[in-house]
C-alpha cells in the first residue's frame, strides 16, 4: 500500500481531533470572555489572546475556499499596518524621518534627562495597549475560518445566543437580589441603579444584550420563513402553520428574546438602547427583503418594526425614557471631548500620539466647558480616539476594512437564499457595534469585541455561498460543498 495513503490515515484521527479542540476552544472563548468583567484586566485578556491564538492555530490546519483566503489576506494587511504603526510609535527601527513627540522632549529638558526614542507620548504604553487588537483579530479570524461551514457557523451562532440569554437570566436575578453588585461578587462603583452584569459599564452590556436579542429575534423570523404560507399570505394561516409543524419553538425563541430584550432595557443605556432597536427593525426587514412587495414593502415593513420598538421601549424601557427625559441625547461634555480629541488627531495626524495613550493626553486638551468632576480615560468615540492614538492613516484603513466588511455582508444579504441568517446577523451586529461606538466604547471592552467580531466573521465568510466547505469540523475536515 502507497505509503503516502498509510500516513493520510494515521494523521486524519489527529486531525480531527485538533480540529474539533479548536473549534470548541474558539466557543469557550465566545462565551466566557464577558464574565470576568469584559475581561478588561490583564490577565483576562492575555488568557483570552493566548486561548483565541491556540484556536485560530488549530482551525488553520484545515483546506481553505478562496473566499476566506481573500478575507484573511485583507485582514493580515490591515495587521500589518498596525503593526508597522506600532513598531513606528515604540522606534523598534530609527529611521532617519523618526523624532520623538514635542510633548515628551519637553518633559525631558524638565527633568534632564535623554528624550526616549519612539513617536508615543508614554514610553512603551502601545505595546501594552494591543491585547485589544489582538483578540479582535484573531476572533474575526476565527469567525471567518469556522464561518467556512454552515454546520459550525450555525453552533458558533447557537453559542453565542445562548450564552446571551444565559447572561441575561444571571444578571437579572443578580440584579433582583443585589443591584449594587456585578453577579453577587464585584461591588459596583458606579451604575448602582442600573443592570451592568456581566459587564462594568452599563453601556456595554446594554449593547451586548441588544445584539444577543437580535440573535433570537433572527432565529425567530427564520421560524417564521420557513413556515410562511404558500399562498396567499394570511397572519391567521401563519398561526396555523407554526402551531402544527413548529410546536412550541417559537413561544421558546420569543421567550429567550424578551428575556435579553429585558436585560437590555434594564441597563438603562440610552445609546444602546436605540442602537439595539434600530439595528432589531433593520434585521427584520432586510430577513424578510424577499417577501416583501417590491415598491412599498419595506416602508411598510420599517414602519411596523418601528412602532413595535416604540412600544417596546415605553412597556419595558421605564429608566431608558427617563433619562431621556432627566439629560437628553447627549451627555454634559461629551461634545467639547469629541472636539478635544479631534485636535488632539490633528496635531498628532501621522502617526497618533500612542495607542492606548489617550487618558494620559486628554488633560492638555480638556477644555473649560467640561465638569471637573471625574476622569476621561476613553474619548466615548472609537473611530475618533483610533484617529488620535493611531494617526489619519489607521483611521482611514479601518474605515476602508469597515466599508467593505459592510458591502460583502450586504450582498451576501441579497444574493442568498439560504441561511441567510448569517449575514444578517453579521451586518446588523457589525453595524450595531460600530455605531454605538462612536458615542460610546463599547468595541472597546474585549468581552464584547470577541462577542460581535465573532459573530461577524461568521457571517462574512457566509456571504459568499453556504454548504459545508472543508472548512474544520467537529467531526473532522469535510470535502464536499453546496452553492447557495
Amino acid at each position: 500500500m502507497d505509503t503516502a495513503i498509510i500516513h493520510h490515515r494515521r494523521a486524519a484521527p489527529m486531525a480531527q481531533l485538533t480540529n474539533s479542540g479548536a473549534f470548541w476552544l474558539y466557543c469557550a472563548v465566545i462565551v466566557l470572555a464577558p464574565l470576568p468583567l469584559g475581561s478588561v484586566s490583564p490577565i483576562a485578556l492575555t488568557v483570552a489572546t493566548i486561548a483565541l491564538g491556540v484556536a485560530v492555530a488549530g482551525l488553520l490546519l484545515a483546506d481553505l475556499r478562496s473566499a476566506q483566503v481573500g478575507l484573511l489576506a485583507a485582514l493580515v494587511a490591515f495587521a500589518a499596518l498596525t503593526l508597522w504603526t506600532l513598531g513606528e510609535q515604540l522606534a523598534w527601527v530609527q529611521w532617519p524621518h523618526s523624532a520623538p513627540d514635542p510633548l515628551m522632549q519637553d518633559a525631558a529638558k524638565l527633568l534632564g534627562r535623554d528624550t526616549p526614542p519612539g513617536g508615543s507620548v508614554v514610553t512603551g504604553q502601545p505595546f501594552y495597549a494591543m491585547g485589544l487588537g489582538a483578540v479582535g483579530f484573531l476572533a474575526l479570524s476565527g469567525g471567518i475560518l469556522v464561518g467556512g461551514d454552515h454546520r459550525l457557523a450555525r453552533q458558533v451562532v447557537s453559542v453565542a445566543a445562548a450564552s446571551g440569554l444565559v447572561y441575561a437570566i444571571t444578571a437579572l436575578a443578580s440584579f433582583a437580589i443585589e443591584p449594587s453588585h456585578v453577579l453577587l461578587v464585584y461591588e459596583k462603583q458606579a451604575h448602582l441603579t442600573s443592570l451592568t452584569s456581566p459587564f462594568i459599564n452599563r453601556n456595554t452590556a446594554g449593547i451586548y444584550y441588544g445584539c444577543s436579542a437580535l440573535i433570537w429575534q433572527v432565529l425567530f423570523c427564520e421560524v417564521i420563513d420557513r413556515h410562511w404560507p404558500e399562498d396567499r399570505f394570511r397572519f391567521a394561516s401563519l398561526l396555523r402553520r407554526l402551531h402544527k409543524k413548529a410546536g412550541s419553538r417559537p413561544t421558546v425563541l420569543l421567550a429567550c428574546w424578551l428575556t435579553t430584550l429585558s436585560a437590555m432595557f434594564l441597563t438603562g443605556s440610552r445609546g444602546a438602547v436605540l442602537v439595539s432597536l434600530v439595528a432589531a427593525v433593520a434585521a427584520f426587514v432586510l430577513f424578510f427583503h424577499r417577501r416583501l412587495p417590491r415598491y412599498y414593502g419595506v416602508a411598510i415593513a420599517g414602519s411596523a418594526g418601528l412602532a413595535i420598538a416604540l412600544a417596546l421601549l415605553s412597556l419595558l424601557g421605564g429608566g431608558v425614557s427617563s433619562r431621556f427625559s432627566a439629560q437628553g441625547l447627549s451627555d454634559e461634555g461629551r461634545l467639547s471631548t469629541y472636539r478635544a480629541t479631534w485636535k488632539m488627531a490633528l496635531d498628532h495626524a501621522w502617526l497618533g500620539s500612542g495607542f492606548g495613550t489617550f487618558e494620559w493626553l486628554y488633560p492638555a486638551y480638556r477644555t473649560d466647558d467640561i465638569s471637573l468632576m471625574g476622569t476621561w480615560n476613553r474619548a466615548h468615540n472609537s473611530l475618533l480616539e483610533l484617529a488620535s492614538n493611531g494617526g489619519m492613516l489607521m483611521l482611514g484603513a479601518a474605515i476602508i476594512v469597515l466599508i467593505g466588511g459592510g458591502t460583502i455582508l450586504t450582498l451576501g444579504v441579497f444574493r442568498r437564499r439560504r441561511d441567510v441568517i448569517f449575514p444578517v446577523v453579521g451586518l446588523c451586529t457589525l453595524g450595531a457595534a460600530v455605531l454605538h461606538s462612536t458615542i460610546d466604547f463599547s468595541l472597546q471592552i474585549p468581552g464584547f469585541t470577541i462577542f460581535a467580531t465573532a459573530l461577524v466573521g461568521v457571517g462574512l465568510a457566509q456571504s459568499f455561498r453556504s454548504g459545508a466547505a472543508s472548512a474544520p469540523s467537529p467531526d473532522g475536515p469535510t470535502r464536499h460543498r453546496h452553492r447557495a
